[in-house]
């Protein structure tokens, strides 16, 4: 049936005419458009968001420390300190393994030293070398048969 007019949706009408492909460029440069603006949207949210977060963390940080000038005066000031500790801790430590040593080697026992330090005997004995605790000492090197 030729001349039949067809629903404004019907396939046989469907980019067939000039004016069809105009309205499907229309709605494609709608859509773009309506996306970048969504996109600028979101970006300025974003902006927004982050902007006030950060006034929320320097009204913080002034709050507790003062001034930006002041807080990295204490920031470089507590970065000393915890150096000065490291270095005090190292030479405790250092020490404290040189003392293990001496006295092991004037015989105080793996128990009697683990007790002092808070550190258990297998510690003791890998920071200080020149000595093995007992559990270390009771393995011989050497196969059974050659032992006896």
């Amino acid at each position: 049936m030729t001349g039949v007019a067809c629903k404004p949706g019907c396939v046989a009408n469907r980019g067939n005419s000039d004016k069809a492909k105009r309205r499907e460029a229309s709605y494609t440069r709608q859509r773009q458009k309506h996306d970048a603006a969504t996109i600028r949207h979101a970006d300025e949210a974003a902006r927004a968001a982050a902007e006030q977060y950060a006034a929320a963390a320097m009204f913080d940080l002034e709050a507790r420390w003062g001034t930006r000038a002041d807080a990295l005066k204490q920031l470089g000031e507590v970065s000393q300190g915890i150096e000065l500790l490291r270095r005090e801790q190292d030479a405790a430590v250092l020490e404290r393994d040189e003392l293990v040593s001496r006295l092991r080697e004037v015989g105080e026992s793996w128990n009697s030293l683990a007790a002092r330090t808070g550190l258990s005997r297998q510690a003791l004995g890998k920071r200080t070398p020149s000595s093995p605790p007992p559990d270390e000492r009771r393995r011989s090197p050497l196969p059974r048969e050659q032992r006896l």
